[in-house]
């Protein structure tokens, strides 16, 4: 007996898993292997692609699909990108140098991209929060310099309380060299200190500074029909200093794009909200992305930051007197710290890190914080109160276990006498 089959010889490809009906239909018929060129044609896939759906069940029995190394970072990136987290990453480079610096990740960022957007999930939350781009321009070593504010960043810290801040940013036009700092008003006696410590840190001023038109540097704003109207003082500023005030276009923010662009790298902190204690933190993990970003190969030039800058240098203006540098930085005096850990500003006392007592120690007024330097590096920072001993929790722990070392129940004993300096506090504060 004889029975006839009736083959059917048409198959419609439309997308990869149709291969696998394809596979079959050659083993049925003991037909060669199909034209991958031409399927590569047609659907637009990788021929290495194409062959692992066609012979997809073999591949399945030769060996299990190597995973890879990212996925052990999945829960935490999932964390971390979640519509709750406080934390914000605007760029998938930001994420990567989080993970890197916060979690130890291991691999190339190029592998990270990758990993991204093979996860809908994640490429998906960088495509909603995708910044715009700008123009890239040269000039010469030690010509320009660009300046902004990056303005109102909302910041949370650990226990929920929050705070405005504003980074101020100067770039070097020709090595990208990177300044940053960060003020709690962007007013024009911040200003000041910025430029000024800024030139201090590279040893040298550029020619031309382009800026924005802010009202702490321009009167009247540059437009296309009016060259605008600089600031007296800031026109005064800059003479002191030898460089040319160069204004931008309004609406014009590519026009000072490398600035522009650097300070994307700035948002890096925001991957750090609801996740500090205090604004030391901030400050250290700013210092942190300002060296690495300095450190690491511009796309622009071949070469890092700090690299380039040390050619750059040599073309800078130089500094003026002492005097004139000073009389433009946020006021600051020296004190000593007593024994038991303190230092006294405007009649009342505030705490420094246990190791510092008996030392010389620098004091800034920034508003109404006062940044507290050891050696030209920041220790601490407190916002200025009325009450007559103000302690920071680790300080005054550090302290008591300095001061009791065989004591048991140190802890204990130096929370309670926290809460007793609240209530003495409290007690003067009615008095007065």
């Amino acid at each position: 007996m004889r029975i006839k089959y009736k083959i059917e010889t048409e198959i419609e490809i439309k997308e990869l898993k149709d291969l696998k009906k394809l596979r079959k239909y050659h083993e049925v018929n003991g037909l060669e292997k199909p034209n991958f060129s031409q399927l590569k044609r047609e659907l637009g896939y990788d021929t290495r692609t194409l062959k692992k759906y066609y012979y997809g069940e073999e591949i399945k029995k030769r060996g299990r699909k190597k995973g890879s190394n990212i996925d052990k970072y999945e829960k935490i990136i999932k964390g971390l990108l979640s519509s709750d987290s406080l934390q914000k990453f605007y760029y998938k480079a930001h994420l990567f140098r989080y993970l890197q610096r916060e979690y130890g990740l291991d691999c190339k960022q190029n592998t990270f991209n990758k990993y991204i957007l093979n996860h809908r999930e994640f490429n998906e939350y960088f495509k909603k929060n995708k910044k715009s781009k700008s123009i890239k321009t040269e000039t010469p070593f030690g010509k320009q310099a660009q300046f902004d504010w990056k303005e109102k960043m909302k910041f949370y810290f650990s226990n929920g309380e929050s705070i405005y801040i504003y980074v101020g940013s100067l770039v070097l036009s020709a090595s990208r060299m990177k300044i940053w700092k960060i003020y709690l008003s962007s007013n024009q006696n911040n200003l000041f200190d910025f430029l000024t410590t800024s030139f201090e840190t590279i040893g040298g001023i550029p020619k031309e500074i382009l800026i924005d038109n802010a009202k702490t540097m321009m009167d009247v704003a540059r437009t296309k029909k009016n060259k605008g109207k600089i600031n007296s003082k800031f026109q005064q500023y800059a003479d002191d200093f030898g460089f040319k005030i160069k204004p931008c276009m309004s609406f014009r923010p590519q026009t000072k794009a490398k600035v522009e662009v650097q300070m994307k790298i700035i948002d890096e902190l925001m991957g750090y909200n609801g996740k500090l204690d205090n604004i030391t933190q901030l400050y250290e993990k700013l210092e942190k992305i300002t060296n690495e970003s300095n450190m690491r190969i511009s796309q622009a030039t071949g070469i890092s930051p700090i690299v380039l800058f040390q050619k750059e240098k040599e073309h800078l203006l130089p500094l003026p007197h002492n005097k004139i540098c000073s009389s433009y930085k946020n006021i600051n005096y020296a004190t000593k710290v007593n024994t038991n850990g303190l230092f006294k500003y405007k009649s009342n006392l505030y705490s420094v890190p246990a190791e510092l007592t008996g030392k010389t120690i620098e004091i800034n007024k920034h508003d109404d914080h006062i940044h507290i330097y050891y050696n030209k590096k920041l220790v601490t920072i407190h916002k200025i109160t009325k009450n007559k001993i103000n302690y920071n929790p680790t300080d005054h722990l550090n302290m008591f276990k300095q001061t009791f070392k065989n004591t048991h129940n140190v802890d204990e004993y130096a929370k309670k006498h926290l809460k007793e300096l609240e209530v003495f506090n409290e007690q003067l504060s009615e008095i007065s």
